[in-house]
């Protein structure tokens, strides 16, 4: 296993849309309704705007295996399913801190869904801190 990011390119939104659009992946998704591929080109071309954004595909060799992206501190992750459990994840977030340093990202934030714990032992393993619990009420 040969785990490394790279850029998305434009020629990568698809997969990335099939990932999030993934119903096991979007119950992880704090807007968990699936997305039409004209909102997701119209969020990426947006993004690709913003100086807070930054993704990336995650590669093992020369095989997709997941998606992540920084927008301001916040990083989700998405890995694909055949690939989970390996380690992965843990991985791509040693990663991500790397290029964060070099974006001159001084924060990190992973907010995950209390169901997901995968991502938190990811994240608990990189050294990430629990820094709140966030409670709410549909009304």
């Amino acid at each position: 296993m040969v785990i490394f990011l790279r850029q998305v390119t434009v020629e990568d939104w698809n997969y990335v849309l099939e990932l999030r659009n993934d119903s096991e992946y979007r119950s992880n998704f704090y807007q968990q309704y699936e997305i039409s591929q004209e909102e997701h080109i119209d969020y990426m071309n947006k993004q690709e705007k913003n100086p807070t954004f930054f993704n990336w595909i995650v590669m093992d060799e020369n095989e997709r295996v997941g998606y992540v992206r920084i927008l301001d501190e916040d990083i989700s992750i998405i890995i694909d399913k055949k690939h989970q459990n390996h380690g992965i994840g843990s991985i791509v977030l040693s990663l991500v801190e790397e290029e964060a340093k070099i974006l001159g990202i001084k924060k990190l934030v992973g907010r995950i869904m209390t169901h997901n714990i995968a991502s938190q032992k990811a994240f608990q393993k990189n050294n990430f801190k629990l820094k709140m619990y966030w409670y709410e009420k549909e009304i």
